[in-house]
């Protein structure tokens, strides 16, 4: 039996069964959603929320057929998505 979800807060719009979870992101991460969500407001005139980036990338990873087990790290995690051999220097 699926547990019960609130009724406080915006209205559900995920027709799957989900999950609220809490992520620790850095500065620079936030910053980058942050900046990504305004662009995207200014060219398309819709607000979109870090969550929903943060899902659309996490889908663009799923969809991508990568074998993310491959990776032991961070870094190697990133080179794979990014699809080079080693990873450039720090941002």
């Amino acid at each position: 039996m699926s547990p019960v979800k609130s009724n406080r807060g915006r209205p559900i719009v995920h027709t799957e069964p989900w999950a609220k979870i809490t992520v620790v992101l850095l500065d620079r991460h936030v910053a980058y959603l942050d900046r990504l969500a305004i662009d995207i407001r200014l060219k398309h005139g819709k607000a979109i929320s870090r969550a929903e980036i943060i899902r659309g990338l996490i889908e663009a990873a799923f969809q991508s057929g990568i074998d993310l087990s491959q990776a032991d790290s961070l870094d190697t995690l990133v080179d794979l998505l990014v699809g080079t051999g080693k990873r450039k220097a720090a941002r």
